[in-house]
């Protein structure tokens, strides 16, 4: 193939797919010369830019609570056989009652202390009390205050 043909060939190419304003600014590339054009160019490259920043955000954000939730590490719960109710008569707890019967004073202070009361009488004795100290001297107060003779069961 000679070179004249190879010419006519190309140049046959050339005038086949030939397209009158091809090369203008306006068509190729989507470019254009007008501030109008420049300026929605540049806010649809601002919008898809913060498109992309809140969905990777949303990704960090969504992968870390997955992470995380997977990575919890659930407490073990150890039973000791006898050891159902803890002693706490020795822990400083805060009772408050308000015109409370003695039933529910006794109830209260063997739930905060786990101690078990004996001796409780049983009439219509009413209690209002803000006490902050071990269940010793809880009862003590409470044996003062009543004229009663509650004991701690150990």
């Amino acid at each position: 193939m000679a070179k004249t043909e190879k010419f006519d060939e190309d140049s046959g190419f050339i005038a086949r797919h030939f397209k009158e304003d091809a090369y203008r600014p306006v068509y190729s590339f989507g470019i254009s010369d007008s501030f109008k054009n420049r300026r929605r160019r540049v806010s649809r490259w601002v919008a898809a830019s913060v498109a992309a920043i809140a969905l990777t955000a949303t990704a960090v954000v969504v992968s870390y609570q997955l992470r995380t939730d997977n990575n919890a590490i659930e407490p073990a719960v150890v039973s000791l056989p006898g050891a159902s109710e803890v002693d706490r008569s020795d822990e400083i707890i805060r009772l408050e009652f308000n015109d409370a019967p003695l039933s529910e004073v006794v109830d209260g202070v063997e739930d905060a202390y786990g101690v078990t009361l004996t001796n409780v009488p049983e009439g219509d004795l009413r209690l209002t009390l803000s006490y902050e100290g071990n269940a010793k001297d809880f009862i003590e107060t409470v044996n003062e205050l009543l004229g009663t003779d509650i004991r701690i069961e150990k």
